[in-house]
């Protein structure tokens, strides 16, 4: 169950960065301090100098990790 609830709570952290992206170029920006600091609790360790396309990467990285893990382990 704790599981599903960080897959749960990384699945919105991911779609919040995705809405901070309005075009493609935005990938190349800084990522938000927020989603930084967010991502930083889940475990996630990130560069000072990262950006939201490599912020968004990590987190899905991680979201299908987990993911992949649940289903090992057959929840």
């Amino acid at each position: 169950m704790e599981q599903d609830n960080l897959i749960e709570r990384l699945t919105i952290l991911e779609y919040a960065i995705r809405q901070s992206m309005t075009v493609r170029e935005d990938q190349d920006e800084p990522a938000n301090p927020e989603h930084k600091d967010e991502a930083e609790r889940y475990g996630i360790s990130l560069d000072s100098a990262v950006t939201k396309g490599d912020l968004l990467n990590a987190v899905q990285t991680l979201v299908r990790a987990k993911q992949k893990e649940n289903i090992q382990h057959g929840t």
